[in-house]
């Protein structure tokens, strides 16, 4: 089984560096470019959220997918805050150190694709995790980088 993975794309960032457009063209995701096109179910990943993401959440994540939120590191507390209003599930990560090149080692500054991944671990669909971070160069060493949280 896979998890419908979707993504909210701001187009805040280098689109040559966007991981999102990447799963896109890949059919690995289905990318909205805004809050009213995107359907208003499944988990969001939020780096504000109270509640951290765990295999619990892995039944949310089978009824209504997996929403990752493409957007400047910069602009993010705004961006979240529309999104808690939408009525998704939010969830938080745990501490993940990221293996690609913009922020490699900054833990908890991943990528989408890396959020993404880190979600679909802990979801227990490791399998589709591995296809999602395949499609990286530094992709393989995330998931080996990280394996211990996802145990």
């Amino acid at each position: 089984m896979s998890f419908e993975i979707r993504i909210l794309c701001f187009d805040q960032d280098d689109p040559k560096k966007c991981t999102a457009k990447r799963l896109e063209r890949f059919q690995l995701s289905s990318n909205y470019k805004s809050f009213k096109a995107l359907p208003p179910r499944g988990i969001v990943l939020d780096p504000f959220s109270e509640k951290t993401l765990s295999k619990e959440d892995s039944i949310l994540a089978e009824v209504g997918g997996i929403v990752g939120v493409d957007c400047s590191w910069k602009m993010a507390d705004q961006t979240f805050a529309k999104l808690r209003l939408m009525g998704l599930e939010p969830r938080k990560l745990p501490d993940i150190v990221p293996a690609n090149p913009v922020n490699s080692g900054k833990i908890c500054k991943l990528s989408t694709a890396e959020a993404i991944a880190s979600a679909l671990m802990i979801c227990g669909e490791k399998e589709q995790a591995e296809e999602v971070m395949s499609i990286f160069k530094w992709g393989p060493a995330f998931l080996e980088l990280n394996s211990l949280v996802w145990e």
